[in-house]
């Protein structure tokens, strides 16, 4: 393989596939990128930037010994050009930066990673995967498009979708849930009478909206207590299994003390933002196994809504699953007539990976009993949770008769739109 500039300075080999190398130590990342200069020296420089930079220092290091510690460069293919509108490139005087300029072109390259250096910690991982990559000024576009996890990394779901079904006791059909609203503003007292009535209604589930906050550990108990009080009153006014999710979207301090008392309170589910919080967040609740978890969207779309800078929803969805969303939400179009999810559908559901769960797909946005049948055949079966507000919130003749009148569609369209 040619090189330039400084890229010659390095032991390119250390950055290459050798097939005598075992596979099983490695995971295979897909990226699509744009670049001003060749795609062998891009991809080995990002190989570079994002393990080892400096394989050689002149008495103190020979590349050999760091020969599994280095990102490989698996494979490089020309993909056809699209109408863009790139950044602009930069380069800097570095050793992963080849000294050179050229007209841009795109490609997908296949990194191979080694397990040793992401070590199973969703921060190591997001810091190698994606990590600098995005700040390379030879890269004009960027998509990371794809991810090969293995069975071994993260612990899954604990719940997934036959554990939600079992604790809300709803074996088909979707499930109806109504997200406190207003967030902001509304007394404590008032909330708990807006879930009581959705569940006595016919709604399967009630959760906290992301944006209600606690200044205290105190408020939040106060709230929580009065939450888990509505949603009993409702169990025993229906005879039928309610659940509630509670808001955990809090500071790393406040984090323990929260859970614990959920935990303790027998909250149903959190929610938590691990777009925000962290997904070591995510990882550490779902291995105790104790309530299943919401993965919400919050700050997501910041990563993968812009064609041409973005994390796919394959990867996000993979990553959520792994790391032990047992809940997610769907993009928000996801739905509509023509938007078209398989690329994250799968994600969430591949029986491939048999240690994982599958996760349950949330539709939230202007949901209302027409779109039924557009929503199952979106999904393609039952397994889904709707977060609806603004439909029964308006009903003339009030919250609860409109939560009745929406359960009562829905259990027509599951009807006529079987598993």
């Amino acid at each position: 393989m040619s090189s330039a500039g400084k890229i010659d300075q390095q032991n390119i080999a250390l950055y290459l596939w050798d097939d005598a190398l075992p596979l099983d130590d490695y995971i295979i990342a897909e990226y699509e990128v744009t670049t001003n200069i060749q795609p062998q020296h891009a991809a080995v420089a990002m190989a570079m930037e994002q393990s080892v930079g400096t394989s050689k220092i002149q008495h103190y290091l020979d590349g050999i010994e760091l020969s599994t510690f280095t990102i490989r460069v698996r494979d490089i293919e020309q993909l056809p050009e699209e109408v863009c509108s790139p950044v602009s490139a930069y380069s800097l005087v570095t050793a992963v930066y080849p000294q050179e300029a050229r007209d841009q072109h795109t490609y997908a390259i296949r990194l191979a990673i080694p397990k040793k250096i992401l070590m199973n910690k969703p921060v190591q991982f997001w810091n190698i995967l994606v990590g600098e990559l995005p700040r390379l000024g030879f890269l004009t576009r960027f998509r990371f498009k794809d991810i090969q996890l293995g069975d071994d990394f993260g612990p899954g779901p604990a719940f997934g979708i036959e554990g939600i079904r079992q604790l809300s006791g709803v074996q088909h059909g979707p499930l109806l849930c109504r997200s406190m609203r207003p967030a902001l503003g509304l007394d404590t007292e008032t909330m708990a009478a807006l879930n009581q009535d959705t569940l006595v209604g016919g709604f399967h589930l009630v959760k906290d909206d992301e944006l209600m906050l606690f200044e205290n550990f105190e408020k939040f108990k106060v709230h929580v207590l009065a939450m888990l009080a509505a949603r009993d009153r409702a169990r025993a006014a229906s005879n039928e299994k309610k659940l509630y999710i509670a808001n955990l979207l809090c500071e790393p301090w406040e984090l323990q003390e929260r859970w614990d008392f959920c935990c303790e309170q027998g909250v149903d589910g959190v929610l938590i933002a691990p777009w925000i919080q962290g997904l070591g967040f995510l990882q550490y609740l779902a291995e105790q196994k104790k309530m299943f978890i919401l993965a919400h969207n919050t700050f997501l779309e910041i990563f993968n809504r812009h064609p041409d800078w973005r994390v796919s929803d394959r990867v996000i969805f993979k990553c959520l699953r792994a790391l032990g969303a047992d809940m997610f939400v769907t993009p928000g179009n996801f739905g509509e007539a023509n938007y078209q999810g398989e690329e994250f559908l799968s994600a969430c559901r591949d029986s491939r990976e048999t240690i994982k769960k599958p996760m349950l797909p949330i539709l939230q946005g202007g949901k209302h009993p027409n779109g039924l049948s557009d929503y199952h055949r979106a999904v393609g079966c039952d397994d889904f949770m709707l977060i609806v507000a603004s439909w029964i919130d308006e009903y003339p003749l009030g919250l609860a008769r409109g939560a009745a009148a929406f359960r009562d569609a829905l259990q027509i369209s599951s009807t006529n739109n079987p598993k």
